[in-house]
């Protein structure tokens, strides 16, 4: 028969696998096939007094269990991994996985020209903004669906400045034709 010390469930192996992960006796009694690397005792990341005995992958305990993968059924007939068919893993109340269908990101419309959100402008998909009126799509205000306030004040000064120099210009001319015809 076998020896008593055998027979005997490795107690460190009982720390690291526990009763649940592990169904048969048989591989906490044997040696596992698997080398385990014994970690140091001043190792930085010490949670448990079992960390510091050994280090074993989820990847070996996986092996080694009988734990089945939960199948996760798709409500769709498109399984392709598109933009357009993004997809998160729901739990339903029968405890079924489910696909659940996300939609596109909607994007609020950008300042043409320094290229941020336009604020009071709700972000919303194209076919949206087609269907909702244009109070919703617009603020009031000059190039309001289109420009944002600081891009319109700007505007607005430079436009005012460009008119100011003109007018100066137009001064210093009619200043310096009088001038020019006494000589």
């Amino acid at each position: 028969m076998t020896d008593p010390e055998q027979a005997r469930p490795n107690p460190k192996l009982m720390m690291i696998l526990g009763s649940r992960r592990c169904p048969s006796p048989s591989v906490l009694t044997s040696t596992p096939s698997y080398p385990l690397r014994v970690l140091p005792p001043n190792t930085k990341h010490q949670h448990s007094p079992s960390a510091s005995l050994f280090f074993v992958t989820h990847r070996q305990i996986q092996a080694n269990s009988d734990e089945m993968v939960q199948r996760v059924t798709l409500r769709t007939r498109k399984s392709y991994n598109t933009t357009s068919n993004l997809r998160r893993i729901i739990k339903t109340p029968g405890g079924k996985l489910s696909y659940l269908r996300l939609h596109k990101q909607a994007t609020s419309p950008k300042c043409g020209d320094c290229h941020t959100g336009l604020p009071g402008v709700p972000a919303l998909r194209p076919v949206r903004y087609a269907t909702v009126s244009k109070r919703i799509k617009t603020v009031q205000r000059p190039y309001g669906g289109s420009r944002c306030g600081n891009c319109v004040r700007d505007r607005i000064v430079r436009a005012f400045l460009v008119e100011e120099a003109k007018i100066v210009k137009k001064v210093l001319k009619s200043q310096a034709v009088p001038t020019k015809s006494k000589k």
